[in-house]
């Protein structure tokens, strides 16, 4: 097996191992805490997650992509990060009584304090990752990301039930953390220097802002409708938003997500070896449309049975929003790998363009609909999404020469197939009321017709991912088969 069809398969496994554990956790945690309760926490690590972005101050991308690295600029990376992580939890230490006040919630100071803990053991969590990521050593971090999850997610879990409530998600989170960093501290590779250096640091923070900053928009893009939401809405229209958004990005994650660890470092390896980035690129977002594209499609109107079974009958209210931002995820995943194949060819400042032009535009239109109702923000992320795709293909278009027939003629395959799908289950809805039926039951019958109906539509459309699932298929009837006759 070739090191990037390694790779892909443990990043593959990661993801969805990761998936599954969250899966059951959210399941178990959306029945045991109130929408008000969630809205506190996801304010909190939106919160979190825009200073995570900046800490990191690109380091991972840095290390990855550069041609040739030696000791020295691994201690730059490790001091540049100690500056940007601890400087950033000192500082949301300082302010988290300010922003508590700003959102009426005396406790979520308290819960910054807990969930920016982990800033000061980042540095030394972040650059052994960077380097394994670089040597596509994908089934170490495989074991790190899933002790780490395992401990979280049992974590929070058990104080929820003990009714430590938004606290136990706080301090499991935090338990994560420190799981991870002694799990990386075992398979840190041999020689990571532990000792940062303060010298030479321009060139890293020249190309690093630019990458963080990057990061931090789009960050603050996808989660700002927390951020809004909870200072002009309600923490319960926070928790009800969360949950609509929260099952499109699960999606998202078990695809898109599964493989996007690979993509800078594979991206990056092709330039290196003097190989097309475009074609790379070109090949890698239809791949992985001819599964999102169909999937989300479904989604539009599967939306009820999906939330009611993962989260309960208390979050029908989030029905409507994940179906509309089911629109919203289809158009976003057309260009899913835009920043790695950016930060592949050196073309940092595309990065921060694309993600300033996403930022405003999203924040913008969070900020008029609110007044409307969930239903209208998340219309205002399908306006968002189609700036972004335009913006995107713009982009792809002055940085790799991917035009926009070129790219329309290589997703038509996979148009077809959402449209295929989508089609045939509202004719299906139109004869069948699935919310009258157990959800579980309305999802199994949904799976039993729209897996076929992809499969033709794959086959008959020619589509280039037919190849890779004709042969999954028959490795998995052959080992069935092998197994059958064993017995």
């Amino acid at each position: 097996m070739s090191e990037i069809r390694k790779a892909i398969l443990y990043s593959v496994l990661n993801q969805y191992s990761l998936q599954i554990i969250g899966f059951i956790s959210v399941a178990v945690l959306a029945r045991l805490l109130t929408p008000d309760q969630i809205g506190v926490f996801a304010v909190a690590t939106s919160i979190a997650f825009l200073a995570i972005e900046i800490r990191s101050f690109g380091v991972s991308e840095f290390l990855v992509r550069e041609k040739a690295i030696d000791r020295q600029k691994i201690t730059a990376v490790l001091g540049v990060m100690i500056i940007m992580s601890w400087g950033l939890a000192f500082l949301l230490i300082g302010t988290a009584g300010w922003i508590a006040d700003f959102y009426g919630v005396a406790d979520l100071r308290n819960i910054l304090w807990i969930i920016t803990l982990p800033f000061f053991l980042a540095p030394y969590s972040g650059v052994p990752v960077a380097l394994l990521a670089r040597e596509m050593k994908f089934d170490i971090i495989l074991r790190i990301d899933l002790f780490g999850s395992l401990i979280r997610n049992l974590v929070s879990i058990g104080l929820v039930l003990l009714d430590y409530g938004y606290y136990g998600l706080a301090y499991g989170a935090l338990a994560g953390v420190v799981a991870e960093f002694l799990a990386i501290t075992y398979f840190r590779p041999p020689g990571t220097p532990w000792l940062p250096s303060f010298r030479n640091l321009l060139h890293i923070f020249r190309v690093g802002v630019q990458i963080s900053v990057g990061k931090f928009l789009e960050s603050t893009s996808q989660n700002a409708s927390d951020l809004v939401l909870g200072r002009l809405a309600s923490m319960k229209d926070v928790g009800l938003y969360s949950r609509g958004l929260g099952l499109v990005l699960f999606l998202h994650n078990s695809l898109v997500q599964a493989v996007g660890p690979v993509a800078l470092p594979h991206l990056a390896q092709v330039r290196r070896a003097g190989g097309s980035v475009p074609d790379a690129y070109l090949n890698a977002i239809v791949l992985v449309g001819a599964f999102s594209l169909p999937l989300f499609a479904v989604v539009n109107l599967a939306a009820y049975s999906m939330i009611t079974a993962l989260f309960g009958d208390q979050w029908k209210i989030s029905v409507e929003v994940a179906s509309i931002l089911a629109l919203w995820e289809m158009l976003r995943s057309v260009h899913c790998f835009a920043t790695p194949a950016l930060l592949a060819v050196g073309k940092e400042r595309l990065v921060l363009v694309k993600e300033v032009v996403s930022f405003a535009a999203k924040v913008a239109l969070i900020i008029f609909t609110v007044p409307y109702g969930l239903d209208a923000v998340a219309w205002g992320f399908v306006l968002s999404g189609v700036l972004d795709l335009l913006v995107a293909t713009w982009l792809m278009k002055v940085a790799l020469g991917v035009g926009v027939m070129r790219l329309l003629l290589a997703f038509v395959p996979n148009l077809l197939v959402a449209a295929a799908c989508w089609i045939v289950l509202k004719l299906m809805t139109l004869q069948i009321d699935f919310e009258a039926m157990n959800s579980w039951l309305a999802l199994l019958i949904m799976g039993a017709v729209m897996v076929p109906v992809w499969l033709v539509g794959l086959r008959l459309g020619n589509n280039k991912a037919w190849p890779y699932v004709q042969g999954a298929m028959t490795k998995v009837v052959g080992l069935l088969t092998r197994r059958g006759e064993a017995v």
